[in-house]
């Protein structure tokens, strides 16, 4: 099962389809799990194996995938967002796994990484009902039941 490969692609054209300053938040989406979502874990792994992205897994319940971007955004994200062009901007895909009483909380980021002149790189969240509905269905595909 590889439901998360055409949702990498759909998330990178949410992201970069309007992506602006006044876009900015921390946004997060949720789902819960009977049991160790191990068929999202894998199916995510699976998905992030192309030749720009790398996977990680800093956990046993933390996963993460980046993905460098075309060349035409990853100049515009670079010049809008004071980036520099020697660490190139990155959209991260990055789950979270909890236990609780019920089963299983899975969270996710999604938001691009723009390495800065100076200081911390910036995280760049873009607020879109369609980016909630990609994850959503990411979810569901899985297993997972959307959380609000």
């Amino acid at each position: 099962m590889r439901p998360a490969l055409p949702v990498f692609g759909s998330l990178l054209a949410v992201m970069l389809g309007g992506c602006a300053p006044q876009d900015m938040g921390a946004t997060t989406a949720k789902a819960r799990f009977a049991t160790y979502p191990d068929s999202l874990i894998s199916a995510l792994q699976s998905a992030c194996e192309g030749p720009a992205q790398t996977f990680a897994r800093p956990t046993r319940d933390s996963i993460e995938c980046r993905e460098y971007l075309p060349p035409d955004p990853t100049a515009a994200i670079i010049l809008t967002y004071d980036g520099v062009p020697d660490d190139l901007p990155q959209l991260v895909i990055r789950f979270q796994t909890r236990k609780d009483a019920t089963g299983y909380l899975v969270e996710n980021d999604v938001y691009l990484n723009v390495p800065q002149k100076s200081g911390p790189p910036l995280h760049v969240y873009q607020r879109d009902p369609r980016l909630n509905r990609v994850v959503a269905a990411l979810y569901r595909r899985s297993g997972g039941t959307p959380t609000p």
